[in-house]
């Protein structure tokens, strides 16, 4: 699928560059858009748990140097 957008996203930007239609320019920007959008990983942190293994997540308020317990 990757491929496929890349290849029509190349297309689109050639002809809308060369002169053939702005639209073609505009359907190159567009799936740019949807490319970067599918690609951007936002992932923070990312770790395998083993069977029992635990994982504690907490958060403070900006400015607080300790950890909420909520």
């Amino acid at each position: 699928m990757d491929t496929l957008l890349r290849f029509i996203q190349v297309k689109a930007f050639g002809r809308g560059r060369r002169g053939y239609h702005t639209a073609w320019f505009v359907v190159g920007v567009a799936i740019w858009m949807i490319n970067r959008a599918r690609t951007n990983d936002d992932v923070i942190y990312r770790t395998e748990l083993k069977p029992g293994e635990r994982l504690f997540v907490s958060s403070s308020k900006p400015g607080s140097s300790t950890p909420s317990a909520g």
